[in-house]
C-alpha cells in the first residue's frame, strides 16, 4: 500500500522576475493544488530571501506542497508530499502549468511512491 507520493518538478530558464514575484510564485502553487484535488489547511509559510528569492509552503490535509527559488540562476522546484494520488495526467498537466506560469522548462519526476 503507497501512503506516499512525492512529485518534484525542476524548473530552469524562467526569468528572475517571475520566481521573485511572490503572487505568481503563490498562484502557480495554488492551482497545483486545486488541480491535485488537494486541501490546505492553517497558513502557507513564506521566506524572502535578499536580495532575491523566496521559499513558500502550503500544509495541506494530505501533506504539503513546497516551491523554492533561485531568481539569479532562473530555476527553482516544487515539490509535492500527498497520501493521495492525484487523478491521472496530474504530473503532465502540473509540469505544463509551472511552465506557463514561470516562463520555464519544467522536468517533472516521482522521487518516491512508500
Amino acid at each position: 500500500m503507497h501512503r506516499n507520493h512525492v512529485y518534484v518538478f525542476d524548473v530552469a530558464g524562467a526569468p528572475a522576475a517571475a520566481l521573485d514575484d511572490l503572487d505568481v510564485v503563490r498562484t502557480a502553487l495554488s492551482d497545483l493544488v486545486a488541480d491535485a484535488g488537494l486541501h490546505p489547511v492553517g497558513s502557507e509559510a513564506v521566506h524572502r530571501f535578499a536580495p532575491q528569492g523566496l521559499s513558500l509552503a502550503i500544509l495541506l490535509a494530505e501533506s504539503h506542497v513546497a516551491v523554492h527559488t533561485w531568481p539569479e540562476h532562473g530555476t527553482a522546484y516544487v515539490t509535492l508530499t500527498t497520501c493521495r494520488r492525484p487523478a491521472d495526467g496530474f504530473v503532465e498537466r502540473t509540469r505544463a502549468a509551472l511552465a506557463d506560469a514561470l516562463s520555464g522548462e519544467v522536468v517533472a519526476r516521482t522521487v518516491a511512491d512508500a
